[in-house]
């Protein structure tokens, strides 16, 4: 019998709320299973080109099942390699156009696996397929059952566009978290600006600074500083971070007086070479400020950078001046080189560390430093 509207709506709800609780799959394989008749019901990424799969979740499915696919039956899975080329996003095929059953009949996957544990006759639609790798949502009858028929698609097909963009939700998520844990890592302090000079993120160093309040704060969701004149300096900063131009150089840094005979902080900015789609009604970010604060900051030897990235000695001496925030013409005063000289080093540094601007070169040497 067909799924009615509203049994599809609520299925489509469970889906949309595993975007942001992973946990919550199971269930929404375990509703899906009902409604299609199913005993079992799977999430699973192909690695066509590796020729294997993994169960990324699961209902009607043991662990020690789930496993055995994982690790060994996977790689023997003819459905999958006879039937890659039906591999396009949003189509739902069935096992026999995949691969004939009197030959699945005779393969080890089907006798060794399939028979005995999660069922023989296999309605799979395609989530997504990206270059080798196919995401698939997969459900499975048992042998003494009937196979699926044209009046199980429908269904398959309301659910799959839906089940997409869960799962790019869910990627998307992730790797928003992957960042932040390697951001709020680092001793440096590090912003991320919209176009508004608002504040959108601030890692846990930036946010330790902004909080101490010494020479810097935020007032209104925007970054300022204690002294006015400095204040007017950094905001000029931050717009030619918004607005820049084709220089490879930071603009001179801003120097932030602060209480009991402390070192200065030393902010700088520069725009966001590339910024994540942002989910709707998002701030974009378009611009990061780095914060340095000479009291934390734990020097880089230079031999170290030499070693690393294959710098000479006044390239190497060049990039941690640079990374502690002097401008390209300090940095080549205090070199005694000559400032054409120094921007042809600066390149040089740049190429070597697989890094466009100074900011990318102050973030990774604060990594490294560590």
């Amino acid at each position: 019998m067909p799924a009615t509207e509203s049994e599809l709506m609520r299925l489509v709800l469970v889906a949309h709320e595993a975007a942001t609780e992973p946990s919550v799959w199971p269930k929404f394989l375990s509703d899906y299973a009902g409604l299609i008749g199913a005993d079992v019901t799977l999430i699973q990424r192909h690695h066509l080109s590796q020729h294997r799969s993994e169960v990324l979740a699961s209902f009607g499915m043991t662990q020690r099942f789930t496993d055995s696919y994982n690790s060994y039956y996977s790689r023997l899975n003819v459905w999958r390699e006879h039937g890659r080329h039906l591999y396009v996003a949003g189509r739902i095929t069935v096992d026999p156009e995949m691969y004939p059953r009197p030959l699945l009949k005779r393969s080890e996957f089907y006798n060794d696996y399939l028979l005995p544990t999660v069922g023989t006759h296999c309605m799979a639609g395609v989530v997504a397929c990206k270059g080798e790798e196919a995401l698939m949502l997969t459900a499975l009858r048992q042998d003494r059952k009937e196979g699926w028929e044209e009046r199980d698609r429908p269904t398959v097909g309301v659910l799959l566009p839906h089940v997409a963009r869960a799962q790019a939700t869910e990627e998307r998520l992730h790797l928003l978290e992957a960042g932040e844990t390697v951001l709020n890592g680092l001793s440096l302090g590090v912003l991320l600006l919209a176009r508004d000079l608002r504040v959108v993120f601030c890692n846990r160093t930036a946010e330790s600074i902004l909080h101490a309040g010494d020479g810097l704060a935020l007032r209104h969701e925007r970054i300022a500083a204690s002294d006015s004149g400095v204040e007017a300096s950094l905001h000029r900063l931050f717009r030619y971070a918004i607005a820049p131009g084709e220089s490879i150089e930071c603009p001179p840094g801003v120097l932030v007086p602060r209480a009991e005979s402390r070192r200065p902080y030393h902010v700088t900015a520069a725009p966001l070479r590339r910024t994540l789609q942002p989910f709707l009604g998002m701030t974009t970010p378009v611009a990061v400020v780095l914060i340095t604060d000479p009291e934390r900051r734990r020097p880089v030897a230079t031999d170290t950078l030499r070693h690393a990235y294959g710098l000479t000695p006044r390239e190497a001496m060049l990039a941690l001046m640079l990374a502690e925030g002097q401008t390209l013409e300090q940095a080549a005063e205090r070199l005694t080189m000559r400032y054409e000289t120094a921007r042809t080093h600066m390149r040089r540094i740049l190429s070597k560390t697989r890094t466009s601007r100074q900011a990318d070169l102050v973030m990774l040497l604060e990594r490294i430093s560590q």
